[in-house]
């Protein structure tokens, strides 16, 4: 690969974590509106109980 291709390389993944924090921080923003107190992490946690609650594991429902 050539410099100048590393660099476009750069400049695109540099845009797609700018797309991606931008998307992480409205969807916490939003949990934490609906009554989640720690956002993404609640969400997260509420999510592993249900799992669990059915007998399930983390992995055999695919995370």
């Amino acid at each position: 690969m050539s410099k100048q291709e590393l660099l476009n390389e750069i400049a695109r993944l540099q845009t797609k974590l700018d797309h991606f924090e931008t998307e992480w921080s409205y969807l916490d923003r939003i949990l934490l509106e609906c009554g989640f107190r720690k956002g993404i992490m609640t969400l997260k946690k509420t999510v592993e109980n249900m799992i669990y609650e059915n007998g399930n594991s983390v992995d055999e429902v695919g995370f």
